[in-house]
C-alpha cells in the first residue's frame, strides 16, 4: 500500500504539470480499469475495518487522500469517478463511531469525507452527500461532532497559550500607552490594529467545511451541537499530544482536560471569536465568512434554536477578544443559554470591525443571524433573559458609523442595505417587544435608547431621504430605508416634545434616566404606530441566494483544502522501518 501510494503521488505530480498525461493507463490496462478500481477500493474497505492494526488504517487513509488530492480541482481528477461508484462512506463512519479509532484516524476520515462530498458527479447527486443526509446513527454523529470539537479546541488552546505569552511580555509602558489610546479612540483606525492570527488558525478550512456539510445536510446532526463530550480522550488526540508538554508547564493555561464536559457549539463560538478578529487577508475572511454561514444554518433550524434557548442548558462561553479592541462592551461571563452567548459574539463582531474597508457581507450575515434569533423568539413566544440594551446600543453605534463615514463607504458598498437590516431589528422589537422582552421595563428601555440617540436616526433619515430623491445607484435601497424608519421617527416626534414640556414644567435642565422613563410610560396611550409587515424581513425568500453564495464560497475554499492536504501528506516523512516493525508486531499477534 505504501509503495502504491508513492507511485500514485508521483504520477499525479506529472499529471498536474501535463493534464494530457494518461497516468491511469500506466497503472492498469484501460479495459480493466473499472474492475481493478472496484477490487482496490474493496480492499480499502476491508483495511479500514481492520480491527487491530492502526498502521493499516493510516496507510489506507493516506492512499485515499493521495488520490483525492491529486489535482487542485476535484472535478478534474479522473480517478474520483471510481470513488463515487465504489463508496468508502460506511467504513469511514465506522471509524468515527469508535472511541479509539476516532482518536487516531478521525481527522483524516472527516477530511476525506468532506472532499468526497464536494465532487460533482454526472448524475448531479453526490452519493456521499446523500448518505450523510440520511445518517442517523447516534454514535457516528457524536464521533463526527467530537472530532470537529477536538480540532477547534486545539486552536482555542493554542490561541489561549499565545495570549498568555503576549500578556506576560507586556510592560507597564505598554499598558499606559494602551490606556491613552483607549481615551483617544477613533473608529476608522481599528483596521490598523488587528492581530496577526497564527497559521494553524488560518488553515482550518477543511474542518469548517466538514461542519458546514453536517449542519447543512443532516438534520440529525443538530442534536450533537449541545451533546456534552467527556474530555477523557482529548489528551490522546495526535494533534493535541504535540502541545501537551508546553501546556502542562504553564500554570496559567487551563487545559481542556480540566473541564469534565464540553460541547461542539460552545467550542465553535469560542473559535469564531478568534477567527473573526482578523478579516484582512482572503484566507481569514473566507474562514470568518464560512463561520457566519454555519451560524446562519444553525439559526435557521427550529430544533437548534430550541436547544440554544433552553434555560436548562446553560454554559460558560469564554469569547476571546483582541487586547487592542477599544470598545466598552464586556459580556457577562456567567453560564447562560447559548442564544445569549451567540448574541454576545455578534456584538463583538459588530463593534470590532468598523473600518473604512467595511466587511459588508459579513456584517449582513451578522445582522441576519440576530434577526433569525429574534424571529424564533417571536414565533415561539420565548423571552430570553438578556441585556438587550447592549444589542440596541451596538446597532446604533454601527448606524452612527455608517452615517459618519457615508462618503467613503458608499463608494465601494451599499450601506443602505445594511441600514435596512439594522432598522428592521428595531422594528421587530417595537412591534413585538411585548412578546420578546423579559419585562415591561425592558420595553421602556428600548424607547429610552431610541429617544436618547434620536440624532443618529434623524441623520440616517435625512441621508436616506436625500439619496432616495436623487439620481443614485442606491436610490431604491435608500427609499426603503427611509420607509423603514417611519415608526422610529414617530416615537421620536411623539416623545421629544413631551420630554421638553416636562423639563420646562418641572424646571429641570439635566434629567436623569428614570425621569425620562417615567415620561415614556405615561405617554404610550397617545402614541400611534404602523404595522410595517414589509419592513420586518423574511429569510425564506433569500434562501436560494444564500445557498448560491455559500456554494461559491465552499468551492473556493475546497481548492485550498486540497492543496493544503496534499502538502501535509506523510510521503516523505514516514518512517518505513517503523511501518515494517508495526506490521511484524501485528503479524505476531495474529
Amino acid at each position: 500500500m505504501w509503495t502504491l501510494t508513492c507511485l500514485v503521488s508521483s504520477l499525479y505530480k506529472k499529471f498536474r504539470i501535463n493534464p494530457t498525461f494518461e497516468f491511469i493507463s500506466i497503472l492498469v490496462i484501460p479495459k480493466d480499469t473499472d474492475m481493478v478500481f472496484e477490487n482496490l477500493l474493496g480492499k480499502c474497505n476491508v483495511m479500514l475495518r481492520e480491527p487491530e492494526c492502526v498502521v493499516v488504517k493510516d496507510l489506507c487513509l493516506q492512499f485515499l487522500l493521495t488520490i483525492v488530492t491529486g489535482t487542485d480541482n476535484l472535478n478534474e481528477n479522473p480517478a474520483l469517478r471510481h470513488l463515487m461508484s465504489n463508496s468508502v462512506f460506511e467504513p469511514l463512519t465506522e471509524v468515527l463511531s469508535n472511541n479509539i479509532y476516532q482518536t487516531y484516524h478521525g481527522y483524516d476520515s472527516i477530511l476525506l469525507l468532506t472532499l468526497l462530498m464536494n465532487v460533482e458527479t454526472a448524475k448531479k447527486t453526490n452519493p456521499y452527500v446523500v448518505k450523510l443526509s440520511l445518517l442517523d446513527k447516534e454514535d457516528t454523529l457524536n464521533g463526527y461532532s467530537q472530532i470537529i470539537r477536538w480540532s477547534l479546541e486545539e486552536i482555542c488552546q493554542q490561541y489561549r497559550s499565545e495570549e498568555i505569552a503576549q500578556y506576560s511580555n507586556n510592560t507597564w509602558f505598554n499598558t499606559f500607552t494602551s490606556v491613552v489610546s483607549n481615551m483617544l479612540f477613533v473608529p476608522d483606525t481599528i483596521e490598523e490594529h488587528n492581530i496577526e492570527l497564527p497559521q494553524e488558525i488560518r488553515s482550518m478550512s477543511g474542518i469548517l467545511i466538514a461542519l458546514y456539510e453536517a449542519v447543512h445536510y443532516n438534520r440529525n446532526f443538530m442534536t450533537t451541537l449541545t451533546h456534552c463530550h467527556s474530555s477523557n480522550n482529548y489528551e490522546l488526540h495526535p494533534s493535541v499530544m504535540q502541545q501537551t508538554q508546553s501546556v502542562t508547564n504553564n500554570p496559567d493555561l487551563k487545559s481542556p482536560s480540566d473541564n469534565q464536559f464540553s460541547n461542539l457549539l460552545v467550542t465553535f463560538f469560542q473559535y469564531c471569536s478568534i477567527v473573526m478578529q482578523d478579516t484582512k487577508t482572503e484566507a481569514n475572511a473566507n474562514n470568518s465568512m464560512l463561520c457566519f454561514v454555519i451560524l446562519s444554518s444553525i439559526t435557521d433550524d427550529q430544533f437548534a434554536n430550541s436547544l440554544m434557548h433552553d434555560v436548562n442548558l446553560q454554559f460558560k462561553v469564554d469569547l476571546y477578544r483582541s487586547p487592542t479592541r477599544r470598545y466598552m462592551f464586556v459580556p457577562d461571563k456567567s453560564p447562560k443559554p447559548l442564544a445569549a452567548a451567540l448574541l454576545d459574539l455578534m456584538i463583538e463582531f459588530m463593534l470590532g470591525h468598523m473600518m473604512k474597508k467595511l466587511p459588508l457581507d459579513q456584517y449582513m450575515k451578522c445582522i441576519s443571524i440576530i434577526h433569525r434569533i429574534i424571529c424564533y423568539q417571536k414565533r415561539n413566544s420565548v423571552r430570553l433573559c438578556y441585556n438587550w440594551k447592549d444589542l440596541w446600543s451596538s446597532l446604533i453605534t454601527v448606524l452612527k458609523f455608517l452615517m459618519t463615514y457615508e462618503h467613503q463607504l458608499s463608494q465601494d458598498i451599499n450601506i443602505y442595505d445594511l441600514g435596512i437590516q439594522i432598522v428592521n431589528i428595531f422594528n421587530l422589537f417595537i412591534t413585538y417587544g411585548d412578546m420578546l422582552l423579559p419585562s415591561p421595563s425592558s420595553y421602556d428601555e428600548l424607547y429610552y435608547e431610541i429617544i436618547r440617540m434620536h440624532t443618529v436616526f434623524d441623520n440616517i433619515y435625512v441621508l436616506s431621504s436625500r439619496n432616495s430623491s436623487a439620481v443614485s445607484e442606491h436610490k431604491l435601497s435608500a427609499t426603503k430605508l427611509s420607509n423603514c424608519l417611519i415608526n422610529i421617527r414617530a416615537i421620536i416626534n411623539h416623545y421629544i416634545p413631551k420630554i421638553d414640556n416636562w423639563l420646562e414644567k418641572n424646571s429641570v435642565t439635566t434629567p436623569v434616566g428614570e425621569e425620562i422613563l417615567e415620561v415614556v410610560r405615561n405617554n404610550y396611550d397617545t402614541l400611534t404606530l404602523k404595522l410595517l409587515l414589509d419592513c420586518l424581513g423574511s429569510f425564506e425568500s433569500n434562501k436560494s441566494n444564500h445557498d448560491l453564495s455559500s456554494s461559491s464560497l465552499i468551492k473556493l475554499m475546497v481548492s485550498k483544502v486540497v492543496k493544503d492536504t496534499r502538502q501535509s501528506l506523510k510521503h516523505s516523512n514516514t518512517d518505513l522501518q517503523q511501518i515494517l516493525q508495526n506490521f511484524s508486531l501485528y503479524a505476531n499477534q495474529s
